[in-house]
């Protein structure tokens, strides 16, 4: 007689009743196709070495490095691994409610959100460009950058960020600050600041932010301003709030200008992009209410952690200069200064934009809207960046046939998602060029 049956229904019961039974199994899981991973893009990056015949020391270390990184990407981008990276988390999510974990790191998140509002001062304003805040109602501030320059259109830019990343990107050191370019090019510019949220927080929605909290900052810039409207600049899931705020609110937006916003994630997904539609976000969201910035940073390490760990290394290997070495410390603090996700909205987006796609099939529902993007006819100027390796070219690109305005402009700038904002390139070429565009409309 077969014992298979009842080992089947004994490690059955075992994963459903025993958590510490499925974390181990899960992880082993999981740590298996992340080894099997590097042992292939190891073996791949050898062959190479072994075939390659000639060249400069050089082109043969960046024949190998292609090949690594080409292969480990293809294999962490496997639907079989994310699979089992979700299996993992949900298991690990699991043990951290069992055992309180929870709930201290919604505690610390609240304890740094009070010690944030004492930072600030010190990480807005050096090396920033002036601004005054203007108090908000709701949680978010708004933010007016001063300027000595004379203002030459008659509409305010608002810029609108995203809620993975702190906004001063865009405004990160003086020689590469989009906020200065386009105040150089006499632009009168506002920004959204969302803080950093604390734990009753949790339950704030797409609509709050999309819709209420949108509205609220271009009213208040229309007032402040005596504007009858704005130019809406939306950078990333910024770009989502805006294209959600432009379809039912297009009499208040004179323009909309997309930053690297994912739109279409069916096209082609990367890495990060994957991992989050297969990501268990009610899980997530249901044990640690809003989901906390390290484990995104996380995340974006694990994409690959020996171009992360050679990073310094092979940064430093030749001489730097002052200004050089402050902009990459001042990257890295940006990459890493994470704050944690509202819950609601990213189960929200999650679910309607990254696993269902419905933002670009005009299903996407917000609050009591159904978002159609073919509302949108006002001008449209989408920014893409070509060696996006976070929000991949395919999945903004698409939002141009997706719209219903005539006047609309498509840039793409061969640089990735952060050197759209800090690339020398991208500030002698690129944000004069959206000024322009911007201009000839306000």
């Amino acid at each position: 007689m077969s014992l298979a049956p009842q080992i089947t229904v004994f490690n059955k019961k075992m994963e459903e009743s025993n958590p510490y039974y499925d974390y181990a199994f899960n992880w082993f899981d999981f740590a298996i196709k992340y080894n099997s991973a590097f042992l292939d893009a190891s073996s791949k990056a050898f062959e190479t070495f072994l075939s390659t015949k000639k060249g400069t020391a050089q082109n043969i270390e960046k024949n190998i490095r292609s090949s690594f990184d080409t292969t480990l990407r293809d294999d962490l981008n496997d639907n079989a691994f994310a699979s089992s990276m979700t299996a993992c988390v949900d298991s690990w999510a699991k043990m951290c409610e069992l055992f309180g974990f929870n709930q201290f790191t919604a505690n610390s998140y609240n304890f740094f959100s009070h010690a944030n509002r004492m930072l600030e001062p010190l990480r807005d304003n050096i090396n920033r460009t002036p601004s005054e805040v203007i108090e908000m109602k709701g949680r978010f501030n708004l933010l007016h950058y001063k300027s000595d320059l004379p203002t030459m259109h008659k509409t305010p830019l608002l810029v609108v960020g995203s809620l993975i990343n702190r906004y001063y990107i865009l405004d990160l050191l003086p020689n590469v600050s989009i906020i200065k370019n386009l105040q150089r090019q006499g632009f009168d510019i506002y920004a959204t600041d969302w803080g950093t949220p604390e734990s009753f927080d949790k339950d704030l929605t797409l609509e709050t932010y999309a819709e209420e909290y949108v509205e609220n900052a271009v009213e208040k810039v229309k007032e402040v301003t005596g504007s009858d409207k704005v130019s809406l600049l939306g950078y990333c899931w910024g770009g989502i709030f805006s294209l959600i705020y432009t379809s039912t609110h297009q009499e208040n937006v004179k323009n909309l200008i997309l930053h690297a916003t994912p739109v279409d994630i069916n096209k082609e997904k990367t890495i990060i992009e994957n991992w989050t539609a297969h990501l268990n976000a009610d899980n997530l969201v249901d044990i640690f209410g809003n989901i906390p910035g390290w484990l995104i940073n996380i995340g974006f390490l694990l994409r690959n952690p020996v171009e992360a760990m050679l990073k310094y290394p092979r940064y430093f290997s030749e001489p730097r200069s002052r200004d050089e070495i402050i902009q990459f410390f001042a990257i890295e603090m940006w990459l890493y200064d994470s704050r944690p996700i509202i819950g609601e909205v990213y189960r929200q987006i999650i679910d309607q934009v990254y696993r269902k796609n419905l933002l670009i099939k005009n299903k996407m529902k917000v609050g009591s809207d159904m978002i159609n993007l073919k509302n949108i006819t006002i001008p449209v100027l989408d920014i893409v960046g070509t060696k996006d390796d976070l929000v991949p070219p395919s999945s903004s690109t698409s939002v141009m046939d997706a719209i219903g305005s005539t006047d609309k402009k498509l840039i793409e700038f061969p640089t990735g998602h952060v050197g759209l904002c800090i690339g020398t390139g991208a500030h002698e070429k690129l944000w004069p060029e959206v000024g322009r565009w911007i201009a000839q409309r306000s």
